[in-house]
């Protein structure tokens, strides 16, 4: 049988600026016009002296997304990790679907993001960390379909 090699490189300074993107918020003040002060919006942000932080939950969310992909690594005692990145080497057979590589390396990616969210909001703000949680199962399931999804059934 065939099979496809797929690289997933995750670049950790492109994470961390998706998710200062997604961590900060600016909301409209309720106060009636001219009532309003500065600073009386709601503001949270990861920032960066958080980095190390976010490159700890980072490596959890990689261990994490590690397991579910680990019948498909090339080398299944983990790749080499280089600083500022994480990858894997997938190997795939011939018979998944057309742009199935590109689905799951923004699978993963969105697992990651979710991750690290889920652990910030468990932190900061309890009743969103639910479903940053969520969205984080829910990724490693998406990935475990499109890992198996086939052109063609499985024969054994």
């Amino acid at each position: 049988m065939k099979k496809i090699c797929v690289h997933v490189i995750i670049d950790v300074a492109e994470l961390v600026q998706e998710l200062m993107k997604r961590t900060s918020y600016m909301a409209v003040s309720l106060a009636p016009d001219g009532i309003a002060a500065e600073g009386w919006s709601d503001r949270w942000i990861l920032t960066e002296d958080e980095l190390p932080w976010t490159k700890d939950r980072m490596q959890e969310a990689y261990d994490r997304i590690q397991d579910v992909v680990s019948a498909y690594l090339v080398d299944p005692h983990g790749p080499v990790e280089e600083e500022g990145i994480f990858s894997f080497a997938l190997v795939l057979p011939k018979e998944v679907l057309p742009g199935v590589e590109d689905a799951v390396k923004r699978t993963i990616r969105e697992a990651f993001i979710s991750y690290v969210l889920f652990c910030w909001c468990n932190d900061r703000i309890p009743e969103k960390a639910s479903y940053q949680l969520s969205l984080f199962n829910e990724n490693l399931n998406l990935l475990r379909v499109r890992l198996n999804k086939r052109r063609t059934p499985v024969r054994r």
